[in-house]
């Protein structure tokens, strides 16, 4: 199979382009290596079936060529880490819910398998453990730049869902 990574780069991505390679899968993996580091996946570059393209997911022309030439795509790109999150409030918000926008419309278009991880911080302020799916969330104040994050990743969240049920997107 062909297989895109998006956040290839990061932590949890760069491992499973790793597992994924070494299974015999072609790789490609898109990443703008703002949080995610090169070393994670020097190892690969050599290595036949693994191509790196540095760049971003916001790229949307970029995006479509990748997707509609992949047979799967793992959206791993995501803003991550409390300094870019307290920081770069803005940015977290655009990477998060505008590229997952981009991942989205052209896995429709192309009907491409797509996976996207999510985070516990979608659970907010959650009383109950273990938290549920199903549970109300509670999220904190509007200024407190930890809940844009949640928020992006909870809206995500809820368009996958309308997607499954739907079976198209937009």
């Amino acid at each position: 199979m062909k297989i895109l990574i998006t956040g290839g780069a990061g932590f949890v991505g760069s491992h499973l382009a790793d597992k994924l390679l070494g299974e015999g899968h072609e790789i490609t993996v898109i990443d703008d290596l703002s949080t995610g580091r090169y070393a994670n996946i020097a190892h690969l570059e050599d290595r036949d079936g693994f191509r790196l393209i540095i760049d971003t997911v916001l790229n949307a022309k970029l995006m479509e060529e990748l997707i509609r030439e992949s047979d799967r795509v793992y959206h791993m790109a995501s803003a991550v880490g409390v300094r870019l999150i307290m920081e770069q409030p803005v940015k977290t918000i655009e990477t998060i819910f505008h590229g997952t926008d981009v991942v989205l419309g052209n896995c429709s278009k192309y009907r491409k398998r797509v996976l996207i991880p999510s985070t516990s911080e979608v659970y907010g302020k959650g009383l109950s453990l273990p938290f549920k799916e199903e549970d109300d969330l509670l999220t904190g104040a509007t200024d407190k730049h930890r809940w844009a994050y949640a928020c992006a990743k909870t809206l995500t969240n809820s368009l996958l869902w309308l997607i499954s049920k739907k079976r198209s997107y937009r």
